[in-house]
This record gives C-alpha cells, sequence and structure tokens, in this order.
C-alpha cells in the first residue's frame, strides 16, 4: 500500500530538492535573510522583555528564545509546505523602488565578473528555499541558546 506524503514531489525527498535547486548565487541572500530575521527577533526579545512584567516567566532570556525557536520553527514548516506547492496567500503592498547609492570612491564591482543576485532576483521556488534554510537556521540557533543558556 503506497501513502501519499505530503513533503515529496516528483518521488524526490525535500532534501534532495533543497540540494539540487541550491546554487552559489543563493549564499548572498540567505545570508541577508538570516541577518535581518535575527535582528528583528533580537529586537522582538528585547521588546517583550522589557515591557513584560519581571515576575513572568516569559521574560527570561532561555524562555524568550524558546518562543522565538518554536515561531522560526512555525515558519519553517510553513516555507516547507510552500516549497512543496502549497500556496500561501500573500498581501501585495505596494513597493518602493529603491535607487543605489552613488559610489564616491569607485565599485568594487567593477572587477567581479559575476552580478550580485538579490532576493527578488530568484525563482519563486529557490525564494522558498532560501526562507526555509534562513528559517532552518535560526531556529536551531534559537533552540540552542534556549536550552544552553
Amino acid at each position: 500500500m503506497v501513502q501519499y506524503c505530503p513533503f515529496r514531489k516528483e518521488g524526490i525527498s525535500l532534501f534532495q530538492r533543497i540540494r539540487k535547486l541550491f546554487s552559489r548565487e543563493m549564499i548572498r541572500p540567505l545570508i541577508y535573510k538570516i541577518f535581518t530575521r535575527g535582528i528583528l527577533a533580537l529586537f522582538a526579545a528585547q521588546l517583550i522583555h522589557f515591557f513584560a512584567p519581571a515576575r513572568s516567566g516569559f521574560s527570561s532570556f532561555s524562555n524568550l528564545s524558546l518562543g522565538l525557536g518554536l515561531l522560526f520553527l512555525l515558519f519553517t514548516v510553513l516555507a516547507w509546505l510552500r516549497l512543496d506547492g502549497l500556496k500561501i496567500p500573500q498581501l501585495k503592498l505596494p513597493r518602493l523602488k529603491r535607487k543605489d547609492p552613488p559610489f564616491l570612491a569607485g565599485n568594487m564591482a567593477d572587477h567581479i565578473n559575476d552580478e550580485l543576485v538579490s532576493f527578488e532576483d530568484l525563482d519563486p521556488e529557490e525564494q522558498n528555499a532560501c526562507v526555509l534554510l534562513a528559517d532552518a537556521a535560526l531556529t536551531v540557533l534559537c533552540l540552542l541558546l534556549a536550552f544552553v543558556v
């Protein structure tokens, strides 16, 4: 009896699909995603620590890290489902086009033959894989902080 597994598409596992999708140009957007989400998580933890009552158990650092780790785990599962083909409705907010600042001392990218790839330049599957890897890395980091500290 063959059971349907929602995490498998086209007969290959999710990790094999991520390995096949992952390319060298995804490193920069992945680092940017990890850094921005990590900074926002630290900012949210600081706000919760500042405004939560001191007697509540959630104001300690390990409990905050555990909560953020579970939140990033939820985001990882949602990215996993999105990579498997689930369509999650998203709001279409207007985005302003950002102009690159002028370089005063010259551009270092003149010496590089490859163009820099931003997150928006990636394919939708590559974007989902990038989000999945960033959320998984932050999940592991937050849960390690929660259990070690």
